[in-house]
């Protein structure tokens, strides 16, 4: 089985109708369990999420406080029942017909893990140019810090496979932005098999709002990882 958690904050205006259009591509795929997460939103989003729930017997949703969208993440994975288990982006930047293309990757080269990559030269990506910038020059910080094997950490559709998911899990802490990053680098310390996948991201609205607070917190973020991954050399 293959589990699809999804974190939600304040997407009640599209998440039935996300949520359903996944459905109909993980009918594609085999056995499959939609697990949305609601990070404590205050619009409208749980009565959407229980909605779909009730609709469809695939959706288990989860609620928890607003605590971040990498705890989010965290708690879905620990509650799933998949074999395999894929992270995606609630908004449906990332379509998610993509997710097959995930799989037959990871059939294809026996991975751990597919991460998915807007830096991969196959990739189609609809950004503003500020997000661009943002993305190139956070690249950029990552490779000369931390030397993954991988471009990008940050694109939100990721397939994992269960059991070494939890395994890095358990030596996670962080809940916000910088949670993609803590996790994969600590699925590189634990030398598991990770291939970067291509994607199609046509932006629809997030990302304009990033100002200099967004932006020290997230380098602060970063410093905390590096940090926390330094003294457990």
């Amino acid at each position: 089985m293959i589990s699809v958690i999804m974190p939600i904050y304040n997407e009640g205006a599209s998440i039935f109708t996300n949520l359903q259009k996944t459905r109909e591509v993980m009918k594609l795929a085999g056995d499959f369990e939609l697990i949305p997460v609601n990070d404590g939103s205050t619009d409208h989003s749980l009565s959407e999420i229980d909605r779909s729930a009730a609709s469809f017997s695939e959706i288990h949703p989860l609620h928890i406080p607003h605590s971040g969208k990498g705890e989010a993440l965290r708690q879905g994975a620990l509650h799933s029942q998949g074999e395999w288990v894929i992270f995606m982006d609630s908004d449906l930047d990332l379509p998610p017909e993509q997710i097959l293309f995930f799989i037959a990757i990871q059939k294809t080269q026996k991975a751990d893990a597919v991460i998915g990559s807007k830096m991969h030269p196959d990739s189609t990506v609809h950004y503003p140019f500020h997000r661009r910038l943002y993305s190139w020059s956070y690249y950029l910080l990552i490779k000369t810090v931390f030397n993954l094997p991988l471009r990008d950490t940050q694109t939100g559709l990721k397939l994992f496979k269960r059991t070494v998911l939890l395994q890095a899990l358990q030596k996670t802490t962080l809940k916000g932005f910088a949670f993609d990053l803590e996790l994969l680098a600590q699925l590189s310390r634990l030398q598991v098999k990770m291939v970067e996948a291509p994607v199609v991201v046509d932006f629809k609205h997030k990302f304009g709002g990033i100002g200099w607070r967004e932006i020290i917190r997230i380098l602060r973020e970063t410093y905390r990882t590096w940090r926390q991954l330094s003294r457990n050399n």
